[in-house]
């Protein structure tokens, strides 16, 4: 009778331990992809009832000036990918602009009931440009499994890492469902990464009237890239050499990737789960005059904790392959080092500009502010923090636009603090040679401090290829200091110092990499005249045509643009001297493919008598691809001569008189 007892007794309590959540009274998100005016509103509550899983979403701040909707076709999706889709909303309608309320105020939004023991699951808020995803929702007791991959998987994985050096043609065709001419637009942009030379690389894909687009690339090692659309989506993809490559673009914002030989596309399960999510609120990575940088270095630790477990969660959910895996993660770190680099690099450069920028200037907390910027940036456990990249995984060669976290961390003060003081050589040797000699000396320096930082014997990857980012503006340089000085033998000046930068790589791909960037410099001296007709060419020609035997000083901007239209409204009595002067050797123009009721305002405003474009769509894809940038404000001088000099002055140094660049470098 007792054991009886005892046995019903822990019946009763198993089944109360194992019994089905009926609520999250502590919810929590791995990533999301919510905008900034998204990023005060959290869930917290989920019930679980038996006609519906309603979400409680509870604003932490009062946002009045903001807006947002739920769609009718928001869902939930399960661990196992099935659709839950929305009932109602209490406090508004389905489909319904709201304004976000006070601090606190919640609003409620049921769905179809989850299954009994949901544990996890993600809402999906539309299907359109301005949806938002919360991924991961859990509670607070919720106890993540870790993925788990076979021997044959981990060898698959291995193998395929292991020809990412391989060279050979990438093939890319896309077809765009149910395309049309008059839908208004006749390209899409791919962004990819030319590891390691230019900071990036941008081409205008042209679709013909059938919705098709191919081009192909002869490159040394995996391609990876993103292709953008009309609506600014991005689609990102990895490549082997030897691969032909296809994707169709669906109208409901969905992608198919598959290879024309019939084997598996290498991100095959990737691709299913929600790309262009955050597991960092930008937010409390943005500089103040006071910031508080244990705590943000700490947020950066959780980060990459809340990081790993979205990655850890996807990978089950969708059955990722282990290299896909890896992949993933390499993909997440990058998204986390990013921001924290960029916030040590507000405090290297923008502690002096946010003090000054006040009207009372107090010398006592400028120096305050400078002593602690330094403090900061020297701190060990700071350092701790890029160290525990995996700066040598050569899985960073094919991150689409991998230049954004290499110019990061390029110029970090980890990374960049070297001097070299040569003055004693001055009269001695030509400045040409001088200038080789001091730019090999501080790549040697940063790539000492990328030993000291990562605690090797050998520099890393990430570290060579950051130096080798540098090589062509090296050469720029180099080559416009042979031409003004008029040096004997400027041949061999180039060629001993890329013998020395390759000396420093002591790599084999890296040193055939380099190589090509020499040749490609020199192909860059070409008039954009003598350059293969392109569409590219022509949108160049017809604007230049009003401007003949002058140098055109050009700057893409969009209303869009925060540094672009503060560079515009902070240097407007520059720029208007410039730009409304009738200067018979120089002109500056501006280029924009805003719609017409964002430019026109603007441009009544602050660029009132400028010569100023507004270029359809297609027309700037094509000239972002022809000058190989994806970012803006970005500037270029073409000279009379129609060479482009991307490595211009800035626009407030340019004389207009003699604005020659190379007498400006001089100068």
């Amino acid at each position: 009778m007792k054991n009886t007892f005892f046995f019903l007794l822990s019946l009763v309590l198993f089944g109360a331990c194992t019994s089905n959540p009926r609520e999250f009274t502590n919810p929590r998100s791995y990533a999301d992809n919510t905008c900034d005016w998204m990023k005060e509103l959290r869930i917290t509550h989920v019930e679980f009832a038996d006609t519906a899983t309603i979400l409680t979403f509870s604003y932490k701040s009062s946002l009045p000036s903001y807006r947002l909707s739920v769609g009718p076709q928001t869902y939930l999706s399960d661990e196992k990918d099935r659709h839950y889709k929305v009932l109602f909303m209490t406090e508004h309608m389905l489909g319904e602009f709201f304004s976000a309320g006070p601090e606190g105020t919640t609003f409620h939004v049921g769905f179809e009931p989850l299954p009994a023991g949901t544990r996890i699951f993600d809402m999906i808020e539309g299907m359109g440009s301005n949806y938002f995803k919360i991924i991961g929702i859990h509670d607070s007791t919720y106890t993540l499994a870790k993925p788990k991959f076979s021997r044959k998987e981990l060898a698959e994985a291995k193998q395929i890492r292991s020809s990412i050096f391989k060279p050979g043609v990438v093939t890319l065709r896309g077809t765009i469902v149910g395309y049309d001419h008059n839908d208004g637009f006749r390209t899409y942009k791919l962004h990819y990464s030319d590891y390691p030379a230019d900071i990036n690389n941008t081409l205008a894909l042209d679709i013909d009237s059938e919705g098709n687009f191919e081009s192909s690339f002869d490159v040394n090692y995996f391609f990876g890239g993103a292709i953008v659309d009309h609506n600014n989506n991005w689609y990102e993809f990895i490549a082997q050499p030897g691969d032909t490559l296809n994707i169709t673009f669906y109208k409901d914002g969905s992608v198919n990737y598959s290879l024309s030989d019939g084997r598996p596309y290498l991100l095959r399960n990737y691709v299913r789960f929600s790309s262009g999510l955050n597991v960092v609120d930008n937010s409390k990575f943005q500089f103040t005059d006071s910031i508080d940088w244990p705590s943000v270095l700490d947020y950066a630790w959780k980060c990459k904790k809340r990081g790993h477990d979205y990655i850890d969660y996807v990978a089950s959910k969708y059955n990722l392959t282990a290299f896909e895996y890896q992949y993933a993660n390499i993909m997440m770190e990058n998204s986390i080092l990013e921001s924290y680099l960029d916030c040590r690099m507000d405090i290297s450069y923008q502690y002096i500009t946010y003090i000054t920028s006040t009207e009372h200037v107090d010398t006592t907390k400028i120096i305050e502010i400078t002593e602690n910027s330094d403090r900061i940036l020297a701190d060990s456990a700071g350092l701790n923090f890029i160290a525990d990249f995996t700066a040598n995984d050569s899985l960073m060669l094919i991150m689409p636009v991998q230049w954004v976290i290499f110019n990061r961390y390029k110029y970090d003060r980890a990374f960049y603090k070297s001097v070299v003081n040569l003055d004693s050589l001055k009269g001695k040797v030509d400045d040409a040679t001088l200038y080789a000699l001091e730019s090999y000396m501080t790549d040697s320096i940063h790539l000492a401090n990328d030993m000291k930082l990562f605690g090797a014997s050998e520099p890393s990857l990430f570290g060579k290829i950051c130096m080798m980012q540098d090589i062509d503006r090296h050469l720029e340089t180099l080559n416009t200091i042979l031409i003004l000085y008029a040096v004997a033998n400027p041949d061999s000046v180039l060629t001993s110092y890329m013998t020395k930068m390759k000396g420093l790589l002591n790599d084999a791909n890296l040193e055939a990499r380099a190589d090509r960037i020499y040749q490609d410099y020199f192909r860059k001296q070409v008039p954009y005249w003598d350059l293969p007709e392109c569409r590219g060419k022509e949108v160049l020609k017809s604007i230049l045509a009003n401007y003949p035997g002058k140098y055109v000083y050009i700057d893409f901007w969009s209303t869009g643009c925060g540094p672009c239209i503060s560079g515009i409204k902070r240097c407007y009595n520059n720029r208007r001297e410039l730009m409304t002067g009738k200067h018979d050797k120089f002109v500056m123009i501006f280029i924009t493919s805003d719609p017409e009721e964002a430019y026109e305002p603007f441009r009544k405003e602050w660029l009132e008598g400028a010569e100023s474009y507004r270029l359809s769509q297609d027309d700037y894809n094509v000239l972002a691809g022809m000058f190989n940038f994806s970012a803006i404000p970005h500037h270029e001088m073409i000279t009379p001569d129609g060479r482009a000099v991307t490595n211009v002055p800035e626009m407030f140094v340019v004389n207009p008189d003699d604005p020659d660049p190379e007498l400006q470098s001089k100068q």
